[in-house]
């Protein structure tokens, strides 16, 4: 008789006990993620990655827009500059290659596409 009861009351329990570390390990897991997020937010001396990203892609569209030749060209902005260099990859093909460079730490984030004039 005893067994029977003691079977009863463990499984009610043991899905209290789950449900109780389930809530448990979603409160840690959410805690660490905010704080894994801050450590990278705040990790990152040169938080413009963002705006270059930015900046980047606008180029990038602004020269698939246009029908392009060999050139080399800088864009300048308050975070840096992007150098731009097309040059010829196949007949009527060209490979543009754009490098972002920053002024504070003078790192650079580099792009290279080809692009088909029509």
């Amino acid at each position: 008789m005893k067994n029977k009861h003691l079977l009863h009351t463990l499984s009610g329990s043991t899905l209290l006990e789950t449900i109780t570390a389930s809530v448990i390990f979603m409160i840690i897991f959410v805690l660490a993620m905010d704080t894994l997020t801050r450590l990278m937010v705040y990790d990152n001396e040169d938080a413009d990655y963002l705006l270059i990203e930015t900046d980047l892609n606008k180029c990038r569209r602004q020269i698939c827009m246009n029908d392009v030749t060999p050139d080399e060209d800088i864009h300048e902005y308050e975070w840096g500059r992007i150098d731009v260099k097309i040059s010829t990859y196949k007949e009527n093909i060209y490979q543009i290659e754009m490098i972002a460079t920053t002024n504070k730490q003078h790192r650079q984030i580099r792009f290279h596409f080809l692009k088909a004039n029509e």
